[in-house]
Parts: C-alpha cells; sequence; structure tokens
C-alpha cells in the first residue's frame, strides 16, 4: 500500500477523491493547496512529494513534434514516456497523444522491441501511471501557456511504453478509473496494448470495475510457431483462445467504437510472406469488429533484424483492405530519439 493511502486509510471514502481531483489541477502545487481537506489531513499529506516522477532528461523530435521524457522514480530507477503531436486540420489545433510505461523494465523479451532487453525490475504503482500523465500536462502547460489551455489537449493515452500491462492488472486499473474520473479522456480515446495473458484477458472482460477502454493486440503474426520466435513469451494455443476471447470481448463491449486493434511489426524475411499475409487475414476474419495497424520496424540497438520495405507493407494494406477489413500504416514519430515503437530502452540516460 502506498504512504497516500496508509494515510487515508481511516478516512472517508470521498476524501480519496477530493484528492485525485486536485491532482490534476494545474493550479495546485502540493497537498497543502488542496482546501477542500481539513487541515490536519493536510498537515500528514505535507511530506509526501506532490509527484511521485522527476525530470532527468527531456529529448525533443527535430522531426516532427514529438517529446520523450526520461523520469526518475523516487526508488532511482528509471522510466519513459512520449508524448506525441498532431495538427488537428478541422481546428487548427495539435492534439497530444501520450504513450505511458507500466512497469520498469518488461519481461516479455519481444525478438523486436528494446524495452524487453532490459528485463523486469518491477510493476509501477498506479500513482507513478497517473503521474505520467500528470507530468505531460504540466509540461504542455508550462512550455506551450501563452497558446491557452485548451490549445494543448491531452486527447488520446496508450498504455504502449515500457512494460506489459496486464501484468500489473490492478495498479493499471486503478490508475485508469482516477485518470477517467478526472480528465476528459473518454474511454474511447485510452487503448491498452498487451502481447496477451489469456488468464488476465479473461478477467478483464469479467470484471465490472476494469474500464471499457480500447484493446490492442501486439500480433505480429497468426502463424503460431512464427509467433513464438518473435514473442518468445506466447502461451500454448493462444491464437486459438484469442479467436474465442474477442467474441467475448465484443459481446462485453457491443459498440462499433470498441474494435480490437491487431499490432503488426513488418519484419523482412521473417512474418512479410505471401503465407503470412493469407494466415492474417484467414485470422482477422475469425475476429469481428477488428483493425489492423501494420507497423514499420524502427531499428534498436544489437537486433539483427530488418523491417519489411515500404512496397511491401503497402501491398499487404492493399490486400487486407481488398478482403474487407480497415488497415493502416503507422506513421512512426521520434524515430530520431528513440521515441518510436519498440525503441523505448532509458537510452536518455546515456546523452
Amino acid at each position: 500500500m502506498s504512504d497516500l493511502l496508509k494515510i487515508l486509510e481511516n478516512e472517508p471514502k470521498f476524501r480519496q477523491k477530493q484528492i485525485f481531483q486536485a491532482w490534476f489541477d494545474l493550479h495546485i502545487k502540493n497537498y497543502n493547496d488542496i482546501t477542500t481537506l481539513p487541515k490536519n489531513l493536510r498537515e500528514k499529506l505535507q511530506d509526501l512529494d506532490w509527484l511521485s516522477v522527476e525530470t532527468f532528461a527531456i529529448q525533443e523530435s527535430k522531426k516532427d513534434e514529438t517529446v520523450k521524457a526520461l523520469l526518475e522514480l523516487a526508488d532511482k530507477n528509471k522510466i519513459e514516456t512520449v508524448l506525441m503531436g498532431r495538427t488537428d486540420k478541422k481546428e487548427d489545433k495539435i492534439r497530444y497523444t501520450i504513450c505511458i510505461s507500466t512497469q520498469v523494465g518488461c519481461p516479455m523479451k519481444c525478438l523486436f522491441c528494446a524495452t524487453g532487453k532490459l528485463g523486469l525490475k518491477r510493476n509501477l504503482s498506479f500513482e507513478e501511471i497517473v503521474d505520467q500523465v500528470r507530468f505531460w500536462q504540466r509540461y504542455l502547460a508550462d512550455n506551450f501557456s501563452s497558446g491557452g489551455e485548451e490549445d494543448n489537449i491531452i486527447s488520446n493515452i496508450v498504455l504502449m511504453g515500457q512494460g506489459e500491462p496486464l501484468l500489473n492488472y490492478d495498479n493499471v486499473k486503478k490508475a485508469l478509473n482516477i485518470i477517467l474520473d478526472n480528465t476528459a479522456i473518454g474511454h474511447n480515446h485510452i487503448t491498452l496494448s498487451s502481447v496477451g495473458i489469456p488468464e488476465v484477458m479473461e478477467k478483464l472482460i469479467t470484471d465490472k470495475d476494469f474500464p471499457p477502454i480500447r484493446f490492442a493486440l501486439s500480433l505480429h503474426s497468426a502463424i503460431s510457431s512464427t509467433r513464438s520466435k518473435l514473442l518468445p513469451s506466447q502461451s500454448k494455443d493462444f491464437l486459438d483462445f484469442f479467436v474465442v476471447w474477442s467474441k467475448k470481448y465484443h459481446q462485453r463491449f457491443s459498440s462499433r467504437a470498441h474494435f480490437i486493434s491487431l499490432e503488426y511489426v513488418m519484419l523482412q524475411n521473417l512474418n512479410d510472406s505471401d503465407k503470412d499475409l493469407k494466415a492474417l487475414i484467414q485470422f482477422i476474419s475469425k475476429i469481428g469488429n477488428v483493425r489492423v495497424n501494420l507497423i514499420p520496424f524502427n531499428s534498436i540497438c544489437g537486433a539483427e533484424i530488418s523491417g519489411s520495405s515500404q512496397e511491401v507493407i503497402q501491398k499487404w494494406q492493399e490486400k487486407i483492405a481488398q478482403a474487407g477489413f480497415y488497415c493502416t500504416i503507422r506513421k512512426s514519430q521520434g524515430t530520431d530519439i528513440d521515441a518510436a515503437c519498440g525503441q523505448l530502452a532509458l537510452k536518455s540516460s546515456e546523452s
């Protein structure tokens, strides 16, 4: 239990709500500023850090509106989180997506991911997950205040940073509920990405307290033997399990907005043959409300693998679309600062 929750253990439950709401008020700088709390409680809280993360390093992309932050935790461990801006042409504003981490390191050891090479050190607390969102809110307010607070909107959150979110289930759930309760970010604008942990996925669709956010599977191959080489953590018969699970997911989240995303990193001579394409189309035909996101491989240090050519990726998109499925090619942002998909490996600490 965190120090905050220990202090609040014997307090009325609404005190937690008051504090969580205050966390996202940019005018409040510490617990003593929360005037809705009684003085004696503020005195108990005054020694707690207002943010559980501190800036260790910031890197800004020279290619696009991407910023990567290396954040230090109280125990001196470090995590990375990314801010990605894209211009909303209709409103002529920059809308921001943030990519947040859920663990220090990652135990999944995916072949193409730099984070997996770090191994797992520990889970993040719910405060440390929430505080990545709060960090970026304050970063935007401090660096772009002249444009007005309404012009610096975090519109999307993706749990695609360091770590496997489903292996930190309780903290992720609590953090998500706090974010949803205290920001304007809606359920359909938060995506949890997982390599797939069957027992936890079953729990997710039966847990009424787990918020109805979007789910993305790191698929990367629809051939089980190939996927096991790319994702050594894959459980036995996972692809068959996922087909059955997807139907349960769609039953619980029946909205058309709750499509399942399938993420597919394109790797030359590993998962980009015609056989792989045929297997993918057959697989997605069984999933229901689904979208495919083809991801160009972002190079990582020490990896003796190459990404598929742009021609092959384009061909795949066209073939998947011709088969009647929605398919996009991800535009990688922040590649020059190792902030793109699969590149988070604490390299900022070396600069």
